[in-house]
């Protein structure tokens, strides 16, 4: 590691207030800091282990000099602290070996002092986002994004390469924030929602889709930066409704239940006026998406499944002792089987009398 280490007592250390994994706060309480990471991050999985093994000191923290903040290493600051202080364990519920081990409460740990933030951008960088200790895609947009603020003069493709990910990538984040930022200022409440997780794919996929930027008024290229609070006034109603629809907030509860096929479906109905109005009003996505949905698409779906299901029945006829019932429902089965392929060579039939009509007409003209 480029740095100089000295050595400091985790008590002189002060939790960084614009850790991604932090709640957003100039001067996050100990306990607020040690929550969220307790939340995010498994800190009681390491103060089990530190606990056991002792206090392992295989990469110093990384701490702002002028003011003891930690710019890498929250995790297992809140670790240290927990481990010294038995108000944290009985707040957090941590149960405590018998035997713990004489090194799991170091006076002093290794850290590398660096005067600004900018200084361990690099280096935090690449390990929380294609490293080893990979951030969520929350913590990394929040990251990349404070990046691009920080420095004004530093392009997108600057902070993409330096993270080792691809500008694309970068872009769809950073825009999902800066989304999910103005949202919250117009009163999305993310501990309101409905979903059992925050789950930020969701947002930062259907912002790039090209009905959810109409339905929001951004015209700007899918993968330009966008400006802070990039929905207009005319349109913000429409972000509250899209969160809604993503998240639920409140009584509304969120119609995605897995985001295959229900992202894909909501996409579709934001790009069809009747569709949306159906959800604004039944807030049933099924029903929406009817509108919308390619039904010969669909026909041909239950089709082809049928025909497995047929094949599979098939392939274990040799296991059928005779039933009543069982003959009852293979007959009715081939009831609606003729049914369907009557139905089937009817319309065929109407499609190619439509097609001699217009081949007439064509020919009179």
């Amino acid at each position: 590691m480029p740095f100089e280490t000295e050595f400091a007592a985790p008590d002189s250390l002060v939790f960084d207030p614009k850790n991604p994994r932090l709640p957003k706060s100039e001067t996050p309480s100990v306990i607020e800091a040690i929550t969220a990471l307790f939340e995010q991050a498994d800190v009681n999985e390491l103060v089990q282990s530190i606990a056991h093994s002792g206090w392992l000191d295989y990469e110093p923290l990384i701490v702002r000099r002028r003011d003891n903040v930690v710019l890498e290493g929250n995790r297992r600051l809140a670790a240290l602290r927990i481990l010294a202080d038995t108000d944290l364990q009985h707040h957090f519920g941590v149960s405590m070996p018998d035997d713990v081990h004489p090194n799991a409460r170091p006076a002093e740990i290794r850290v590398a002092f660096v005067h600004e933030r900018r200084d361990a951008r690099d280096f935090i960088g690449f390990k929380h986002v294609n490293g080893p200790h990979k951030w969520d895609s929350l913590a990394k947009a929040r990251f990349a994004w404070e990046w691009l603020e920080e420095d004004p003069d530093l392009k997108l493709d600057d902070v993409a390469r330096r993270l080792g990910d691809g500008h694309n990538t970068v872009a769809r984040l950073v825009n999902g924030y800066v989304v999910l930022e103005q949202a919250k200022d117009l009163g999305f409440d993310e501990d309101k929602r409905t979903a059992g997780r925050f789950a930020f794919s969701h947002l930062y996929t259907i912002l790039a889709r090209p009905n959810a930027r109409d339905w929001l008024g951004l015209d700007a290229p899918i993968n330009d930066l966008l400006p802070k609070h990039p929905v207009d006034g005319a349109h913000r109603e429409a972000l509250l409704q899209l969160m809604t629809w993503l998240y639920g907030q409140g009584e509304a509860r969120s119609v995605i239940k897995s985001q295959n096929p229900n992202l894909n479906e909501l996409t579709e109905v934001l790009g069809n006026k009747v569709a949306r109005q159906i959800l604004a009003a039944e807030h049933d996505l099924g029903r929406a998406y009817a509108q919308v949905e390619d039904r010969s698409k669909h026909f041909s779906e239950m089709l082809f499944a049928l025909q497995g299901a047929a094949r599979d029945v098939l392939a274990s006829v040799g296991d059928y002792e005779h039933d009543e019932d069982l003959q009852d429902i293979a007959e009715g089965i081939q009831r609606t089987v003729r049914s369907i392929v009557a139905s089937m060579t009817a319309a065929r039939g109407a499609s190619e009398a439509q097609s001699v009509v217009a081949d007439a007409r064509d020919d009179a003209s």
